[in-house]
């Protein structure tokens, strides 16, 4: 796990000093070593070391510092965090003189020993422990076809300095980032927007259509687009080609994985032995690690079965220390989970930790933490997830698994309900709509009316909306009275027509990539590796080819998982249907002993950008939600973290 940097010259005046540069703004994503590589059309590529390159891995390669003069049609930069191969021979960038490439390369490809042993057979040779070898060797052996066969987090760009050839690369689901910008000097790609920002001629001008978007409904992170007008991301699933030879200006963006779920045909109970037998492998491949492997546990049902597998894995290879475990707790027992973690620290000789956000933190830390997520996040949430990771840090742990990616293809959000109806209702699953109509009333104590006249809209058409009264037509949402001009969504704001549909939407479109972006961010931003089984594309190709009464049932999301790990869990989490999330007291905050501060930051964000706000309006929309007119939601946070966000941007930041 690493922070990497390509840049692309169009002319000669980028430099050795501005690789280093932005290299350096991101050493949190690699404290134990540096590393820097510059290829001229024609010549061997020429590997640098930095001013943190490690003593032994100079020693090693006697490697000289990179000249800040020095000039390069190709450079890349590379931050490590040793978590495979330790030694100097791990070091990146990668050079492989055989297959005439290069590599810096960002993530874990765990499947790599079962790649290098049919490597090997092939002829191959090593000289490494290390996952970056085996990549380089399978490009050279298969070319990009090679990527269908990793199973992994990755961003990595690689030249092909035989062929004049580079890629950029980014893995199946987009859990490790990757932006780029193209300048009037050079083309940069990077693992973090801030190191762009480090480059001489970038201007930062804000994407107000993607701030409006934010502000107005929470959404970032759901197109290529960035709030940075200049600096795009590169879709989860695509590289990026150039043809060195041509026109190093010019790129194509290339889509090299397309989600095809595995329709399966068996029954419920086989359905949960193989989704069990696919999460298990899956949490065993995440265990690979030459440091140690925690856990981050929240108590829900997708951490708790993450930790409870790795327990039962690590007893079987003959390890029974126990599991270093973190949980974020709270002292209002409304918000805190501790109790449910700890039914699984006991089931699994875990070592726990405990870590408790307080509304002081945030105020102390919100500029470093908003600092490292680049963009404004849309709630306190993700803090809670930072303090996690900052704990980690301070306990001496590099590598942590968790549950992310669950919910997504699972359905644990309250948001599936209306594409189910919808999708029952198409097909015309009658019975099936009733039952479960059976169960939300059960449940809820009120019929579904509004989902089930919402599924009738989106199957029979507009003939059917208008003959419904107004209210309970599905309508888009108008923009909110207190932003000055409609952010004119990029994103679908109708409903999806099936559960599966809206999975789907969920995993490329939102919340997940945002998701990821917040925990890739927060755990380099403190110098650890976080990992996500759920989100093995063998598991998600099975899961999304399953009936959809198994992943959502009689009321009961994530039914497929939860027989999965019956009797692997405790069951008091197996029968959770409260899970809570990375939660703050962020309600409780804002109106008792941060009152204040919200509302000055309101303030700041008003003075900043008054282009975007209806100054009165956002004022008494503040006022009704503190005084308990308007029911609490995230909003006021937003307009808070976009204003520091911003004034960070401008100048007028503490960062």
């Amino acid at each position: 796990m690493c922070g990497i940097l390509s840049v692309i010259n169009f002319s000669d005046n980028i430099k050795g000093n501005h690789l280093s540069k932005a290299a350096a703004v991101i050493r949190h994503r690699g404290p134990d070593d540096e590393g820097f590589l510059t290829w001229q059309p024609g010549e061997q590529p020429h590997i640098w070391a930095g001013s943190d390159t490690a003593e032994s891995t100079k020693a090693h390669f006697h490697y000289n510092d990179l000249p800040h003069d020095q000039s390069f049609r190709v450079g890349f930069g590379h931050r490590r965090l040793s978590i495979l191969d330790l030694s100097p021979a791990g070091h990146q960038p990668m050079l492989y003189t055989r297959g005439g490439l290069a590599i810096t390369y960002n993530g874990e490809v765990y499947n790599y020993l079962e790649i290098r042993d049919e490597l090997a057979k092939l002829g191959h040779q090593f000289t490494s422990s290390s996952d970056t070898e085996v990549i380089l060797h399978a490009w050279e052996e298969w070319g990009p076809e090679c990527l269908n066969d990793f199973n992994g987090m990755f961003a990595f760009v690689i030249l092909d300095y035989n062929k004049n050839e580079l890629y950029a690369v980014r893995d199946r689901f987009g859990v490790k980032p990757m932006y780029y910008y193209k300048g009037a000097e050079a083309l940069y790609l990077a693992s973090e927007i801030k190191q762009i920002r480090t480059f001489p001629g970038y201007s930062f001008a804000m994407d107000e259509s993607i701030a409006l978007q934010f502000l107005d409904t929470g959404l970032c992170d759901h197109t290529t687009d960035t709030f940075d007008t200049n600096i795009k991301y590169l879709q989860a699933g695509h590289y990026l080609k150039i043809d060195l030879d041509k026109d190093p200006e010019k790129f194509e963006i290339v889509k090299w994985y397309t989600l095809i779920p595995h329709h399966w045909h068996g029954t419920f109970d086989e359905a949960a032995n193989q989704l069990k037998t696919l999460l298990t492998d899956a949490v065993r491949l995440r265990l690979r690690s030459d440091v140690k492997v925690g856990s981050c546990l929240s108590g829900g049902l997708d951490s708790s079965s993450i930790v409870c597998l790795a327990a039962e894995l690590l007893n079987k290879s003959g390890d029974f220390a126990g599991q270093e475990t973190v949980t974020a707790c709270y002292e209002q027992a409304k918000y805190d989970e501790w109790a449910f973690a700890q039914e699984v620290n006991r089931k699994t000789k875990a070592h726990p930790h405990q870590v408790f956000p307080a509304f002081k933190d945030l105020q102390n830390e919100i500029d470093d933490f908003l600092w490292h997520q680049d963009e404004p996040v849309s709630s306190t949430s993700v803090f809670s997830q930072w303090s996690v990771f900052k704990k980690t840090h301070d306990v001496g742990l590099k590598v942590m698994i968790d549950g992310q990616g669950a919910d997504e293809h699972l359905a644990g959000y309250g948001g599936n309900d209306l594409p189910l109806y919808a999708g029952l209702l198409g097909k015309g699953k009658i019975l099936s709509l009733l039952n479960e109509s059976k169960y939300y009333k059960k449940a809820n104590g009120h019929w579904p009316i509004g989902f089930l006249l919402g599924a009738m809209q989106l199957n029979f058409g507009k003939g059917f909306t208008n003959m419904l009264p107004a209210k309970f037509r599905i309508k888009k949402q108008p923009c909110s009275d207190w932003l000055v001009k409609d952010p004119q969504g990029k994103f679908a704001s109708e409903p999806a027509h099936s559960l599966r549909d809206n999975l789907i939407r969920q995993l490329f479109g939102s919340p997940l990539p945002s998701l990821l972006r917040y925990e890739d961010h927060n755990s380099m931003a403190w110098s650890v590796e976080s990992r996500t089984p759920f989100m093995d594309y063998r598991l998600v190709e099975f899961t999304l080819g399953l009936p959809e009464r198994f992943i959502y049932n009689r009321g009961v999301r994530k039914a497929v998982l939860r027989k999965a790990m019956h009797d692997v869990i405790p069951d008091a989490i197996e029968n959770r249907k409260d899970k809570m999330g990375f939660v703050t007291p962020e309600e409780l905050w804002l109106k008792g002993e941060g009152r204040e501060w919200f509302l000055s930051g309101v303030d700041d964000a008003l003075k900043l950008a008054p282009q975007l706000f209806n100054e009165p309006k956002v004022r008494a929309f503040c006022e009704g939600m503190i005084n308990g007119k308007i029911p609490f939601d995230f909003t006021i946070w937003r307009i808070v973290s976009f204003g520091k966000w911003y004034a960070s941007m401008t100048g007028h930041g503490k960062r």
